[in-house]
């Protein structure tokens, strides 16, 4: 089954609230999770992107997330103007959020200055992980059961 942009359209008004309601729910657990600063969850969302970009965890389980080392392999590329430059965030504020999440010990610096989401990260941010899964299941549910209705 697959389900695109026409099915989306034709069935806006099904999935559109259930998408609100949740990713609202998932905003506030993520403002709060950072202390109301979502520009520091931002830069290490993009960092962790390309620490455990889809190629290296296609085909893992949650589980099998949970347990993996994060530096096993060399991460794409990402440092501090990359992250400046991709979300728009000043320069000068993306270095203050790299040095609260090092501090935090969420990422690591590697000797070429590329920037490494943390097994830390993972660990106690495990509940926000979680969470994103409840809000991408309950989405999954109303495209199914939109076109299922159908």
């Amino acid at each position: 089954m697959t389900f695109d942009y026409e099915d989306l359209a034709r069935h806006f008004g099904h999935i559109w609230p259930v998408h609100v309601e949740e990713f609202t729910a998932l905003l506030i657990a993520l403002r709060r999770q950072f202390g109301g600063d979502l520009d520091r969850m931002l830069v290490l969302a993009i960092i962790g992107s390309r620490t455990l970009s889809r190629r290296r965890i296609d085909g893992l389980s949650y589980d099998d997330f949970t347990v993996l080392r994060r530096n096993e392999h060399a991460p794409d590329p990402i440092n501090l103007q990359s992250i400046a430059d991709c979300s728009g965030i000043p320069r000068e504020t993306v270095r203050r959020k790299i040095r609260d999440l090092e501090a935090a010990g969420w990422i690591v610096k590697r000797e070429n200055g590329y920037l490494l989401a943390s097994a830390a990260a993972a660990s106690d941010l495990a509940p926000m992980t979680e969470a994103t899964m409840r809000y991408l299941v309950m989405i999954a549910n109303a495209c199914i059961e939109a076109t299922t209705q159908s």
